[in-house]
């Protein structure tokens, strides 16, 4: 290990890892420019790889966010720390169109593991996550396409947070709004528990059997009969996460995949929730060619979130036939980074060789088993919708009329942190007229958990749900 030469390893230590004391607590609330939605100050994991983290009030919570679904293998993971450390002794940074042995090894690996077409493709890689990536996803679409400079979205659909991606994600309780709106497209996602053509059946992401795809049909109108101007590319979460946990049916991804075929346009996954496991495949993509024996890969992917275990990165991948981007067209100064490029080398390979895409599996469909089972008694309990541990239960106030229960998404949140556990939300669904949606409850814990952690998982699901469903009695 180097040592240090301008500061002790005491200075480092004392700067680093000295607990907080109030005073630096008030002044940080006081002065600086961040968000204080939660009072709760996370201090660290309880132990390298675990799926607890510690307050700074002294508690130990189970996490089912895996922080913002990134910490795949746990907090802190000892493998991915040992290979920051490695690489952090060879190359912190350089500039973006050289080549380096960890970026030569990563993009090699990738083109390996990636699903249908984009095997074997074209990798683009940066150190500030999804919205980075889809831009990227963008420029390489206006290269390739240059008919027209709109895309097409999907309601509730969720892009990043820059200006740029803003625009094409869902109105959300902001006081600005995104740049380029003329450049999307609207359209519908196959929400199938709440089909705007009323087929009652559509549960767990599977459609209605009586349903005749209307929403596809109204993609194809959108694009070829009523167009605004010429789509180019056509942006989706094949299994929407911050929308509300809602897997596409495979029968409209199929039926996109062809639409945009026929109308030149490019087809890009937004994978930033599912890839690197979740789904209980490395890729959604993955997991739909699987289960139903269809290729629905795209024709550009985005990553990021649980890519590096806990450190930043987006990564934009295309199929081979697509032309590539000049250095400029590409170029960020962290558009190269090594120790996110070795995070994310070593996580793969811990993914494949310890089958925990096949764990992810397995335990999301004991919580999801057991979380329908408890519909039976809890009529509050809406829709279940997976796969793997990427789960979603969505609450109404009544199964008939499926009216949102944002109440108890909100009460069971909270009591869920006083029992110990710590559950995600959907985004806030804002409504013009001034009313909001948020009713679906997110459970994605890392996905390493094993068969005792999974039981507590539903122990305290029930009990946190009960105790919130009486307090609003």
């Amino acid at each position: 290990m180097i040592n240090p030469i301008f500061l002790t390893k005491e200075e480092i230590d004392r700067l680093i890892k000295n607990p907080l004391n109030e005073e630096e607590i008030l002044i940080c609330r006081k002065n600086h420019l961040l968000t204080n939605a939660r009072e709760h100050i996370i201090v660290g994991s309880t132990e390298p790889g675990s799926i607890y983290f510690k307050t700074h009030d002294g508690r130990e919570i189970l996490d089912c966010t895996s922080q913002a679904w990134v910490y795949n293998l746990g907090h802190n993971n000892p493998d991915i720390s040992y290979a920051l450390s490695i690489q952090s002794q060879e190359v912190t940074h350089s500039w973006s169109y050289f080549l380096s042995p960890i970026r030569i090894r990563l993009f090699n690996r990738l083109a390996e593991i990636l699903p249908g077409k984009l095997k074997g493709g074209k990798i683009s890689v940066n150190n500030s996550g999804g919205s980075w990536a889809l831009e990227c996803a963008m420029r390489l679409t206006m290269v390739n396409n240059k008919r027209g400079d709109q895309f097409i979205v999907f309601r509730r659909g969720y892009h990043g947070s820059n200006l740029t991606m803003m625009g094409a994600t869902q109105r959300l309780p902001m006081r600005f709004s995104g740049y380029g709106r003329e450049h999307w497209v609207r359209t519908l996602f196959p929400y199938c528990y709440r089909c705007p053509w009323h087929y009652k059946g559509g549960f767990s992401g599977v459609r209605d059997k009586s349903c005749n795809l209307e929403c596809l049909e109204l993609v194809r109108e959108k694009i070829e009969i009523f167009p605004t101007g010429t789509p180019i590319g056509c942006i989706i979460e094949p299994m929407q996460g911050p929308g509300g946990q809602i897997p596409a049916p495979v029968e409209f991804l199929t039926g996109l995949k062809e639409i945009c075929e026929n109308n030149k346009i490019l087809l890009i996954y937004d994978e930033a929730q599912t890839g690197f496991g979740r789904t209980g495949k490395m890729f959604a993509t993955e997991w739909y060619n699987s289960n139903y024996n269809l290729d629905v890969s795209p024709d550009i992917m985005t990553l990021t979130k649980a890519a590096a275990a806990g450190v930043p990165i987006g990564i934009t991948v295309a199929t081979p036939k697509l032309r590539q981007l000049t250095e400029f067209e590409e170029h960020s100064t962290f558009s190269s980074p090594p120790l996110a490029m070795a995070a994310c080398l070593i996580n793969i390979e811990i993914l494949l060789k310890n089958k925990i895409p096949e764990n992810a599996d397995k335990q999301g469909k004991k919580i999801t088993s057991f979380i329908k089972d408890l519909s039976e008694e809890i009529t509050e309990i809406g829709d279940v919708r997976g796969p793997g541990l990427f789960i979603g239960v969505e609450f109404v106030k009544d199964p008939e009329t499926r009216e949102p229960f944002n109440e108890l998404l909100e009460k069971l949140v909270h009591i869920g942190w006083k029992n110990g556990i710590f559950f995600g939300e959907q985004m806030q669904i804002m409504s013009t007229a001034g009313y909001f949606i948020q009713n679906t409850l997110k459970i994605k814990p890392p996905l390493i958990i094993n068969d005792n952690e999974t039981d507590k998982i539903c122990e305290l699901f029930e009990t946190s749900l009960k105790e919130a469903i009486n307090s609003l009695k």
